[in-house]
């Protein structure tokens, strides 16, 4: 699927740059010994606010904001144990037409609405690069697994929150530490939703959403604080 490659193109080149360097001394023939420093930022309890996009639909696109609470329950592995969103959507030139010329209902098309998930992040890669060679970056990149429920764009709460759609879907991220307390992410996750038939003339489909979220990330009860 096209989000699925664009998953690929952006999360391969994170992840390969964070441990080119590494591979650079593996496939040294020489006899170098590294030190590795432990990490100077630990995470405990992240509360996140995040900004994103939906660019998928072709009939309406989505503007997301959202709320998670993370527990890390290690360095390498944490537990998002809600991610809740609602997306701001609007209209595209092509969803216009048809309902303009062909008269077709806007009820036919219930683009993702709300979105309320949870998942596991696996973060292997922690580093550190020098900028200006005076400031050093510490940054992570991690990967995810997630599942959850989507619901539908419909003409009141009530009928969107029957269009209920469960969800599961992958992702990628980037974070980049400020400082103990903050931290900015950014994400890219994929998911496939089974839409069930609300109407009759509606059929059941598999929708793919792909979700673009930066978001400032706050880390509060760490065990260093």
């Amino acid at each position: 699927m096209k989000s699925l490659k664009v998953l690929a193109l952006i999360g391969g080149p994170i992840i390969a740059a964070l441990v080119s360097s590494s591979a650079a001394l593996a496939s040294d023939g020489s006899d170098v010994r590294v030190a590795i420093q432990e990490r100077r930022y630990n995470m405990a309890h992240e509360f996140s606010f995040s900004f994103g996009s939906m660019p998928l639909d072709p009939f309406q696109k989505g503007w997301t904001g959202g709320f998670s609470y993370t527990l890390h329950l290690s360095d390498y592995v944490a537990w998002e144990m809600l991610n809740a969103k609602v997306a701001l959507l609007s209209s595209t030139d092509l969803r216009d037409e048809l309902i303009d010329t062909f008269a077709v209902s806007e009820d036919d098309f219930a683009a993702p609405k709300f979105m309320v998930t949870t998942g596991v992040e696996f973060s292997p890669i922690y580093g550190k690069m020098a900028f200006l060679n005076d400031t050093s970056i510490h940054q992570a990149a991690f990967v995810g697994a997630h599942a959850g429920l989507v619901f539908g764009d419909r003409y009141s709460i009530s009928e969107t929150l029957k269009d209920f759609r469960p969800a599961a879907g992958i992702g990628v991220g980037y974070r980049i530490m400020f400082s103990k307390l903050t931290s900015l992410r950014i994400d890219f996750r994929d998911f496939l939703a089974f839409r069930r038939a609300i109407r009759s003339n509606e059929s059941v489909q598999i929708e793919n959403i792909l979700l673009i979220t930066g978001a400032i990330s706050f880390n509060l009860w760490r065990d260093d604080a």
